[in-house]
């Protein structure tokens, strides 16, 4: 009171000095106090009767603060909108455009500007069918749709669309609907489809492989080691170019026969296996091995109870090919196969201080000749994957980890 109102509030300088010449003003005045922005709606005239300005001030500081909470939140969902990867429309209950963000302008064409206020079958005639027109219903009647696959008219590919109930003060006012772009996802999915049917085309051709190995070594060992017993004793029974029949020998080739006989069959399907598990089969397998000068060394842990017996036989399996191919190509004086069991995994490792050979050759050995894509895929069908590491003279280490 009493002093000068421009000096007092020089902020309003310009416009005290209107109104004192004779002008009428309204304005929006705003005054930090107290770290707070005060907000006051002006109406100023000049009383030329009384000659005086009159200035009238209506505190609208909490109406201002509602205005900037209600545009700080309009900037942050435009801003969500057009930052998302989806395309997002919304429409209104009469099917009127209210919302239609950058993903929307180019999944369809068309921009913002010249869809908004728009009905939503006239901006995108493809949509106008019966279906659609459904979908709409019940999501105006509160249900939530999801339509997948749906092709893209104007270029190749496919979206999926979400369809959501807006609501105001618990009543519908409209849909929502995000349209996503799952062109990619779905390449990336057939790609992923077609690399397993080729995965299991491998191995089953690699099965089918090592089936046809095992038939060809099978027939072998009867032609040759049971079948030629078999002849000889034959022959030693009708005695040879004249000379008088030998029962002895002929008992000898016939006990020989019989041991070869039980040797097959127990390569083909140990019954020790079956009956008392991979420990006892394995320790079977190593005692026909060692007589033919290979000394195999035996570590077991953990193998107290029995494992899956589809376990048991690939593991059984796996090590039976690893020794036969270290006795064929190894060249070696001592094995030592270690099988542990702990928390629910199984480690199994086969060892050898044969000739070996450099770990960069690796990737051009024949592997089926030497066993090893077969041991590899018998690895893979347990879900594990097989290491290999090898120095020259210095023999080789072949191990693999399964579930067991």
């Amino acid at each position: 009171m009493g002093r000068n109102v421009l000096e007092a509030v020089p902020s309003l300088r310009e416009t005290m000095e209107k109104v004192l010449h004779g002008e009428t003003v309204n304005f929006l005045a705003e005054f930090e106090v107290k770290g707070r922005t005060l907000a006051f709606q002006n109406y100023g005239f000049f009383d030329a009767e009384r000659e005086q300005a009159v200035v009238l001030s209506v505190d609208m500081t909490e109406v201002q603060e509602q205005k900037k909470r209600l545009q700080a939140e309009k900037n942050f969902t435009q801003s969500l909108l057009e930052n998302s990867v989806d395309g997002i429309v919304a429409i209104d209950r009469e099917g009127l455009i209210t919302a239609w963000n950058s993903q929307a302008a180019q999944f369809f064409g068309q921009p913002a500007a010249a869809v908004l206020g728009k009905p939503l079958f006239e901006v995108v005639p493809i949509l106008d069918t019966d279906a659609n027109h459904e979908v709409m219903s019940r999501v105006l009647a509160g249900e939530q749709v999801v339509l997948t696959g749906q092709p893209f008219k104007s270029r190749v590919g496919r979206y999926d669309v979400y369809h959501v109930p807006l609501r105001q003060d618990g009543n519908i006012t409209g849909v929502l609907a995000m349209f996503r772009d799952v062109t990619e996802r779905d390449q990336q999915a057939e790609e992923a489809t077609q690399l397993r049917l080729r995965q299991q085309q491998e191995v089953l051709s690699a099965i089918l492989s090592t089936q046809e190995v095992e038939r060809k070594r099978i027939a072998e060992a009867l032609h040759n080691g049971l079948g030629q017993l078999l002849y000889a004793a034959k022959l030693s029974l009708e005695g040879r170019a004249g000379a008088p029949a030998s029962p002895r020998a002929s008992l000898k080739l016939l006990h020989e026969a019989i041991r070869t006989t039980r040797t097959i069959s127990f390569e083909l399907t140990p019954g020790i296996l079956e009956d008392f598990g991979l420990r006892i089969a394995l320790e079977e397998l190593s005692k026909r091995i060692s007589p033919a000068g290979l000394p195999v060394h035996l570590h077991f842990a953990g193998l107290e109870k029995r494992l899956r017996p589809q376990v048991e036989i690939a593991v059984y399996r796996i090590v039976q090919e690893l020794l036969n191919n270290i006795m064929k190509h190894a060249h070696a004086t001592d094995v030592v196969v270690h099988v542990a069991r702990e928390k629910g995994r199984l480690e199994v490792s086969v060892e050898d201080n044969g000739r070996g050979f450099e770990p960069d050759a690796l990737t051009t050995l024949p592997l089926a000749g030497m066993g090893l894509s077969g041991v590899r895929n018998r690895v893979a069908l347990l879900g594990g994957k097989l290491s290999i590491k090898s120095r020259l003279n210095k023999g080789t280490i072949i191990s693999f980890e399964v579930k067991d």
